[in-house]
């Protein structure tokens, strides 16, 4: 039974691909990308950076990047409790442990269908997926532990148990190096933004999750109540806006304002499921004679109303400095709402390239958690031989490298033809 457990556990991690914007390169440096994105990247990161001088096409596939992580179970605690014959206190805290409040799974995808620029014009289109999920200790606890002395009632909501996903498709177009007019005294900032049209591929929601358990001298009382929504075929739109400035040589900094005005609203196919279960004073010696009539259910499917998913704001600070040998970039990260892609508990990235000689670029990177986002680090290689460039890398999900005690993985690849 506990190797079923944790086995499910692990595999949701991974089955549920499809969570974060990013875009392929960027996951080398785990987000700290803000001001390093050029070309087709700069549609989604700071469309101030569009310039003729840095242009590109991007080739369709190979600019992609996965990842699947969660905040709690690695291999190493796996392999340990299914080894074990039977599990002590000892071995039920050390699982309990491991947990911060609840286990969440974060998952995501991003594919690059084209890409080109014109210009300090760019337009672009990628295929984007994200999910997040969790459930709360408590769950566990009780498996493990029971109820105790009965005198404990565990309270369950949304807050800690949800299962959220978004995909849709983009098409961007991006317009930059717009010199702001300014006094000579300020240094030289650069206006761009982008305008995406969106193409909603999915969604579902936890719209409701109640739950509640005891057990006493009564016996055992269940009630639970779950609402989920689920959707496909929608349309929408978002903007983005950014700044970008050189107030001193070799030091840049910036600020983006995405998801302006950002939404997908569902209409092709929208559905409304929901769960009742209830139990009152149920006793293990009832179970002797059957469960009829010991418990009520019910399970209801029916069409939604039309509705429309708003994706929050995020804004984002960055600064770098750059020579030709190296860089170190460092990006905040702040949400205005939480949704499958973005979240409100800031979070930082910071970001290094070392470039021994031209063509040969190291990349490394460290992205600092929130609730849903695990801390993790990158670590990549590229090649630039000025008309193409290409590289590949990898990031390890709360440790330094991939391993027994990662909680995750994500790789990404990057080919781009230099106009």
């Amino acid at each position: 039974m506990k190797k079923l457990i944790f086995l499910a556990a692990l595999l949701a991690c991974l089955t549920l691909l499809p969570a974060t914007t990013f875009t392929s390169k960027s996951l080398l440096f785990s987000d700290s990308y803000m001001l390093r994105a050029r070309g087709c990247d700069a549609n989604y990161w700071n469309p101030a950076l569009l310039n003729k001088e840095d242009g590109d096409i991007w080739i369709p596939v190979l600019n992609l990047g996965i990842f699947a992580g969660n905040n709690s179970i690695d291999v190493n605690l796996y392999n340990f409790v299914t080894s074990e014959e039977y599990l002590d206190d000892a071995d039920k805290q050390r699982i309990l442990d491991a947990i911060d409040e609840r286990v969440a799974l974060s998952v995501g995808g991003q594919v690059a269908l084209f890409g080109f620029t014109m210009g300090n014009v760019a337009l672009s289109s990628s295929v984007h997926v994200g999910a997040k999920a969790a459930f709360d200790e408590k769950y566990l606890e009780l498996l493990l532990y029971g109820n105790g002395d009965g005198s404990e009632v565990f309270e369950f909501s949304r807050e800690d148990n949800y299962a959220e996903a978004l995909s849709y498709l983009d098409l961007t177009v991006g317009v930059g190096d717009i010199r702001l007019p300014l006094p000579e005294s300020i240094p030289d900032i650069d206006l761009g933004f982008a305008v995406s049209a969106l193409g909603g591929l999915g969604n579902t929601t936890t719209k409701n999750f109640e739950g509640r358990l005891s057990a006493n001298l009564d016996g055992l009382t269940v009630h639970q109540d779950v609402t989920q929504l689920a959707s496909a075929g929608g349309y929408g739109a978002k903007g983005l806006i950014g700044l970008h400035s050189e107030p001193v040589t070799n030091l840049h900094v910036g600020v983006t304002l995405d998801n302006i005005l950002g939404f997908i609203k569902w209409g092709l196919v929208r559905e409304e499921f929901s769960y009742h279960f209830a139990a009152d004073s149920l006793y293990a010696l009832d179970l002797l004679d059957g469960t009829e009539g010991l418990y009520t259910s019910s399970y209801e499917q029916m069409k939604a109303d039309p509705f429309t998913t708003n994706i929050p704001m995020e804004m984002r600070l960055a600064a770098m400095f750059k020579t030709k040998q190296i860089s170190l970039s460092a990006d905040y990260i702040q949400g205005f709402g939480d949704s499958a892609e973005i979240s409100r508990q800031g979070r930082f990235a910071l970001g290094a390239e070392l470039r021994p000689i031209p063509i040969l670029s190291f990349f490394l990177g460290y992205g600092s958690p929130n609730d849903s986002y695990p801390w993790r680090t990158s670590l990549g290689i590229g090649l630039n031989f000025k008309v193409i460039e290409f590289g590949l890398g990898f990031q390890s999900i709360e440790q330094f490298y991939p391993g027994f005690s990662t909680k995750g993985l994500a790789v990404a690849t990057y080919f781009n033809i230099r106009t």
